[in-house]
């Protein structure tokens, strides 16, 4: 047996197998050491073997948690018995489980996406491909090599990937690439050679698995670099699921224009999904917007704020459904309790089409179809896409009226119990039913018999799986046992016995249960079969019904908080009358927060200069602006008064920083690349919200960098907000710029916070008030006032320079780099240089730079 396993293991190095024996999953050698410390498992030795096991019908805990832990199953079973019960039984992996690639239920978060993602890239192309294989969700993209790291890392934080296949150049020769990895230690990366990596084999590989001959009904040109990427994904999808992959049926190109930039930091600092304190989804936006019914809703609301629309027509497309069911809150009601009733189609549908779903499964379909044609008869034409799609609408009304006759009300989950087809159905299998049911009353004749004959008035029939069917008579009523009674086994309180004739009715009830079960199991199968061949129309309905609920969750927080339904325009235009921040305004009583307006045109003022002290609301106010454009942009309706919001390209939100130990970057440098990044990238159609730029060092290095950033800023006509305790830059003039602050009051040595905006500027940072709201102790806070006295003495306000005033630096700038010195670089082919002429160049290189210096 060890001489099996150890051929059907080297075949899958890089997974712990488990292999079937009996009830059991069995571990051996270094498999048997890595699962034992990982599960929590004793490990054992026999004849010097390692092992550990754990029972076959609770191994979905396990994987689980080797799941979790980003290691990969193989499952080994058993597939036929040796004759005569000797020799080894015939074993193969069935099924390979990873944490990309997982369908089960039992191993997935409902409520978020299961992505696997493929990376490649040419020379000037890079290229990213995912895919959902629990819901079918396929999509590809490229991009400018330059773009790369940008890119990636945008991507990386959108999708969350539990898995990534990596081309293997990327993570030995590009250092920012691998930096980018080293950021999701919990995701399972594979390497693939450059080969893998191929165009023409990868469009193959995808024309086979949509089953088409080309791929222009798909929007994609042949030699797309995007497909750059799919062809490892696919086979290693086929070499790991085992099975076809019938529910992927499209492939969806996308470019990064498709969609409003939101790029890491900006995901990450709006809390759009995940809180900056725990990483958990409470104080998020998604928390406060998510009013979803369905796990299919669910998903789909994530993605719509994680990939806003610079579509007018779509988005306003959207805002019409909203407001529909915003208007009819009885319609609004009665759809969204309907929903409640829905499951999980996409990943129910999934299974089906992988041989991987069990009757429960299609229960679950038949009781969402039921749910799904109470909604059809509920909305409208414009909402219900069936009245123009006959085809599967027909498709999915055979497969409720066959899951409707087929699937037993309550089936069991295994193949090996019958209880899984409904009476009526097929005829044979009521003529065996009935037949048992006949067989369950000739033994209660029988007993009836047996009773009058021994005149034992308690004697039982009763049945287990180790003696079959057997006679209990009880220790009181042992003499009055006749010699046609067989022991079977002997109890404290009783004996059983057998008796010829039981036997013999015993082996046609016997014969009969296994006849019922092989021919459900065979009728299970052809059920499933049909259902499959319908899952592109049962996928098709399971979109509509998650966009459905997403306008129902829409509807329901603009009905819970008072939101408005914003005026989009193609304008560069925003104007937000008495904004409110979504997420803490939800967190406080009703009418508490404080409302606050922006007006920003870059025709007229597209630069505001926001100051004010600490805890007077600068960031959450920045915040707000940005939350309120993008939920404009996802088709949702917003906290305020009005709202006119002309579409914008890209969101930037540097608001706070902390260092990047995984990238080795320290806080000052982490919002450094942010503020180069948004300088480099950054639009006229951008908004840009910036807080506290230059704080990470010296007060002058600081005030310099944040007065340049304004100024570049300010000549771009991008729409800015940008808060600072600088309260120097109040003094640049710019016909495009206007002063805001947090008005505050005073009362003697005390202030309060009106958390309102006001045109103007405060000249105060009022930091030693809120260090003494702080509860800093007493003496350092006179401390403080006595050195704040004395440096204000000596602050001499002429030595500021004039607006737009371009002063030599004597520092190298972070972002105007040597042109001639990078193109010089860049143009280096270090294929063809030896070391000592590329060891001559670095040293070249370091003295012109040292010149800088």
């Amino acid at each position: 047996m060890m001489r099996q396993y150890r051929r059907i293991k080297q075949d899958h190095g890089d997974a712990i197998l488990f292999f079937r024996l009996g009830d059991f999953y069995e571990m051996f050698e270094k498999d048997a050491k890595e699962a034992s410390a990982l599960l929590n498992l004793t490990l054992t030795n026999r004849q010097n073997v390692p092992m550990c096991g754990i029972p076959y019908h609770a191994s979905h805990n396990y994987i689980a948690r080797l799941l979790k832990a980003g290691r990969k199953i193989a499952i080994c079973e058993q597939i036929t018995l040796p004759e005569g019960g000797r020799g080894i039984a015939e074993r193969r992996v069935v099924e390979i489980i990873t944490p990309g690639t997982v369908v089960d239920e039992d191993f997935l978060e409902k409520n978020s996406n299961n992505y696997l993602v493929s990376i490649g890239s040419t020379k000037t192309q890079f290229a990213l491909a995912y895919i959902d294989l629990s819901t079918g969700d396929f999509q590809t993209t490229s991009f400018p090599w330059e773009n790369r790291i940008e890119m990636l890392k945008k991507e990386l934080a959108r999708l969350a990937p539990k898995e990534l296949l990596i081309q293997n150049t990327l993570c030995e020769d590009d250092p920012g690439v691998g930096r980018i990895l080293d950021e999701y230690p919990d995701s399972m990366i594979g390497r693939y050679p450059d080969w893998s990596y191929d165009i023409e084999t990868s469009g193959a590989l995808l024309r086979k698995q949509l089953g088409v001959s080309n791929l222009k009904g798909f929007g994609i040109d042949e030699a797309d670099p995007a497909l750059l990427p799919i062809g490892v994904l696919l086979e290693y999808l086929e070499d790991t699921s085992k099975s076809l992959l019938r529910h992927v049926l499209s492939l969806k190109l996308y470019r990064g224009d498709d969609f409003v930039g939101l790029d890491e930091s900006t995901q990450k600092n709006l809390e759009l999904v995940k809180n900056l304190q725990d990483g958990g989804r409470k104080y998020t936006l998604l928390d406060v917007l998510d009013h979803t019914k369905t796990s299919i809703g669910a998903r789909m609301l994530k993605k719509w704020l994680l990939s806003p629309l610079f579509d007018k027509k779509a988005i306003e497309e959207r805002q019409l459904g909203a407001d529909a069911l915003y208007r009819n809150q009885l319609l609004l009601s009665s759809v969204r309790e309907i929903l409640s009733g829905v499951l999980d189609l996409e990943r129910l549908s999934a299974r089906v089409a992988m041989d991987r779903a069990h009757a429960k499964d299609l229960a679950a379909i038949k009781q969402s179809l039921l749910a799904a044609e109470s909604l059809q008869e509920l909305m409208s034409d414009w909402f219900n896409p069936w009245t123009t799609d006959a085809e599967k609408k027909a498709a999915i009304n055979d497969v409720q009226s066959l899951l409707e006759r087929a699937i037993h009300e309550d089936p069991s989950i295994l193949l090996t119990e019958g209880r899984l087809i409904k009476t009526g159905f097929n005829k044979e299998l009521d003529r065996l039913k009935n037949l048992k049911q006949n067989s369950q009353k000739v033994l209660e004749s029988y007993l009836d018999e047996e009773k009058e004959q021994t005149k034992i008035g308690n004697l039982r029939i009763k049945y287990n799986r180790i003696i079959g069917y057997y006679l209990e008579v009880t220790k009181g009523n042992l003499s009055q046992v006749p010699k046609h009674f067989i022991r079977r086994q002997s109890l404290v309180g009783s004996e059983r016995y057998t008796t010829d004739r039981l036997v013999e009715l015993e082996t046609k009830i016997s014969g009969t249960t296994d006849q019922i079960i092989d021919l459900e199991r065979e009728l299970f199968l052809e059920v499933r079969h049909a259902v499959q061949e319908r899952v592109p129309a049962i996928l098709k309905l399971a979109s509509w019904i998650g966009w459905l609920d997403c306008l129902c969750s829409l509807a329901q927080a603009a009905t819970i908080h008072g939101y408005i339904k914003p005026s989009i325009t193609n304008s560069p235009k925003i104007a937000i009358d008495d904004g409110r921040h979504p997420v803490v305004e939800s967190y406080l009583p009703a009418g508490e927060f404080i409302p606050n307006s922006t007006h920003i045109d870059p025709r007229d003022v597209s630069f505001a200069l926001i100051t004010g002290p600490n805890m007077a609301g600068k960031s959450t106010y920045l915040r707000q602006v940005a939350l309120i454009t993008l939920m404009a942009q996802i088709g949702s309706f917003v906290p305020a008064r009005e709202a006119e919001i002309g579409l914008v390209d890209r969101i930037y939100c540097r608001v706070g920083a902390s260092d990047n130990l995984a990238r080795g970057e320290s806080t000052f440098l982490v919002e450094m690349n942010e503020t180069a990044h948004i300088l480099r990238s950054s639009t006229s159609k951008s908004l840009i919200i910036m807080d506290e730029v230059g704080r990470g060092t010296s007060t002058n290095d600081g005030l310099s960098i944040a007065w340049a950033v304004t100024e570049h800023l300010l000549e771009q006509s991008a729409k800015v907000l940008f808060a600072t305790h600088f309260h120097e830059l109040t003094f640049i003039e710019h016909p495009k710029k206007q002063n805001l602050a947090l008005s505050i009051a005073e009362h003697g040595d005390e202030i309060v916070f009106l958390k309102k905006v006001k045109p103007g500027a405060v000249n105060h940072s009022y930091g030693i008030h809120v260090a003494k709201l702080a509860g800093v102790p007493r003496e350092v806070v006179q401390r403080a006032e006595a050195i704040l006295k004395k440096l204000l003495e000596h602050e001499r306000q002429d030595a500021l320079p004039e607006a737009n005033d371009r002063i030599e630096e004597p520092q190298t700038s972070l972002f105007d780099q040597d042109d001639l010195l990078l193109k010089e670089i860049a143009s280096v082919d270090v294929n063809s240089i030896t070391p000592v002429e590329a060891l001559n160049l670095i040293n070249r290189w370091k003295l012109e730079l040292n010149k800088q210096e």
